[in-house]
C-alpha cells in the first residue's frame, strides 16, 4: 500500500515538475516570473488523507534543489508527530499555526504561530501541527528532497 502512495505521488510530484518546466522553458531566462494567488494551483497528494493540500511554487520538493512549497491545511486538522532529515523552514502566511515538540501529539504543548511567523524545526526534532481556529496556509522551502519519517500512524 505504501509503494503504490508512493508511486502515486511520485507520478503527480512529476507530472507538476513537467507542467511547470514546460511553462518555464517558454519564459526567456531572464523575464521575471510571478503567480498571484489565484494562479496557485493546489494539489492533493495521495499521501495526504487528512484534506491538506500542497502547490509547488518553485522547483521540485520530491527531487531536491532549490524549491518552495505552500501547505494548506484545514481548520481542525491535525498533524501527527513526525521528523525531517533536513531542517524545517516554514513561514506563515495565513491563519495561525500550531507547532509542539516531542514523538507523540500532545495538544497541550501546541505554540500558536499567527501569519508573519517564521519558523525553523531542526532535522531529526520531532514535532506535531495543527490548525484550529480555521485554515492555515504554510510555505515551505528548501535545498534537499523534502522527506517526512511518521512517529505516529
Amino acid at each position: 500500500m505504501n509503494r503504490v502512495l508512493s508511486a502515486a505521488a511520485a507520478v503527480v510530484t512529476i507530472v507538476t515538475a513537467v507542467a511547470w518546466a514546460t511553462s518555464m522553458g517558454e519564459r526567456s531566462q531572464k523575464e521575471i516570473v510571478g503567480l498571484t494567488a489565484d494562479q496557485v494551483r493546489w494539489v492533493t497528494p495521495p499521501y495526504y488523507n487528512d484534506g491538506r493540500q500542497r502547490a509547488h511554487l518553485f522547483g521540485d520538493s520530491s527531487q531536491g534543489g532549490t524549491w518552495i512549497d505552500r501547505v494548506k491545511i484545514p481548520g481542525g486538522a491535525r498533524v501527527l508527530a513526525h521528523t525531517h532529515p533536513q531542517d524545517e523552514l516554514v513561514t506563515v502566511i495565513e491563519g495561525t499555526w500550531y507547532l509542539g515538540e516531542g514523538a507523540k501529539f500532545d495538544s497541550a504543548k501546541l505554540k500558536g504561530y499567527p501569519a508573519g511567523s517564521f519558523i525553523v524545526v531542526p532535522a531529526g526534532t520531532p514535532h506535531f501541527v495543527a490548525a484550529r481556529e480555521g485554515t492555515v496556509v504554510i510555505q515551505l522551502s528548501g535545498i534537499e528532497k523534502f522527506q517526512t519519517n511518521n512517529l505516529e500512524k
